[in-house]
């Protein structure tokens, strides 16, 4: 298949419209930065299993690997929405049910996860993403345009385009607020550790 630049844009545009219509984006960008947050809380605490005691350090280690997972989970969320529309009195995650059931965990991580999918979607996020499932459901498309011959398909770069500057500022932010917090209390190897230390003074 080969498309001129307008054509090429054309098509970005039909696909990002329609996948943003029918696609519960705020339910899959939830689970994303849910299984995302989780997976940082795992390689910190193997981390800190392993004798690394310095935050800063560990937080920025588990922020990368995490970064990792995010770019693994959006890869596969891309192979459901390149066949799937979408159902939109479907896919919402239905709280209650787990509630019900007393796991209260699963609802704090959610909620948890609600405020960096309500941030990135913000932030015009959103269509990233899409942008980066349409790399996927067109790849190996032959793009031609003012002499130049590009292939659609590299949607890891197209996710690292539209996601670097926002986890840039938050790795600032995380290693930022564990440097001030170790700072605060030499002695604490954890978050909560340095909170209560700091709070008990």
């Amino acid at each position: 298949m080969t498309w001129g630049s307008r054509e090429h844009h054309r098509q970005k545009q039909t696909f990002v419209a329609s996948r943003a219509h029918f696609h519960p984006l705020g339910t899959a960008t939830t689970l994303i930065f849910a299984a995302t947050w989780l997976s940082a809380w795992f390689f910190s605490f193997g981390l800190l299993m392993a004798g690394m005691s310095s935050m800063p350090l560990r937080y920025a280690l588990a922020f990368v690997a995490a970064y990792g997972v995010f770019f693994l989970c959006v890869r596969v969320w891309c192979g459901f929405v390149r066949w799937n529309r979408g159902d939109a009195s479907g896919g919402h995650f239905d709280v209650a049910a787990y509630d019900a059931e007393g796991c209260l965990w699963i609802v704090a991580v959610g909620t948890a996860a609600c405020v960096p999918a309500f941030l990135f979607w913000l932030s015009g996020g959103f269509a990233a993403l899409l942008e980066v499932a349409f790399e996927v459901a067109f790849a190996g498309t032959v793009v031609k345009r003012l002499g130049r011959v590009e292939i659609v398909g590299n949607w890891a770069r197209a996710l690292l385009a539209g996601t670097w500057m926002h986890a840039l500022a938050v790795l600032l932010v995380v290693v930022g607020a564990a440097n001030l917090l170790q700072a605060a209390a030499p002695e604490a190897e954890t978050f909560v550790q340095a909170t209560c230390a700091i709070t008990k003074r």
